[in-house]
């Protein structure tokens, strides 16, 4: 069982490493040219968030459960991760002064976290 948990473990931080480097780059990207932080947020976690459910299916839970089921679970926990991380993101930027591109990984770091019990234990059990 530990073998299979540290598995996991691994198999869905390096999924989320990689989703976190396409949300960062297009977060990056879009902050050039937009200079509205949610929407550059948002965007950036929508198109993360495709390539995340594909690999945690597929790779990291070897889900069994129907891709309609799977994705519509899945997409309404990105509905909500989003909305906490644009919340996070404003509150870490706007209130507590922080530069926006550190709020950024401060704020990963805490929705990974969150994501991981929610996936494993909901999403993808």
């Amino acid at each position: 069982m530990k073998k299979y948990l540290e598995n996991k473990i691994f198999k869905f931080s390096l999924s989320s490493i990689i989703s976190f480097i396409i949300d960062y780059s297009f977060f990056s990207i879009f902050s050039l040219f937009i200079s509205n932080l949610s929407i550059c947020n948002i965007l950036a976690r929508i198109i993360s968030s495709v390539f995340n459910f594909t690999m945690n299916r597929k790779y990291v839970f070897n889900s069994n459960n129907s891709l309609y089921k799977s994705a519509l679970s899945y997409f309404i926990l990105a509905i909500i991760v989003i909305i906490l991380n644009t919340l996070f993101l404003n509150l870490f930027v706007y209130k507590l002064m922080f530069n926006k591109f550190i709020a950024k990984i401060v704020v990963e770091i805490i929705m990974f976290i969150f994501n991981y019990f929610v996936q494993r234990r909901v999403i993808f059990k």
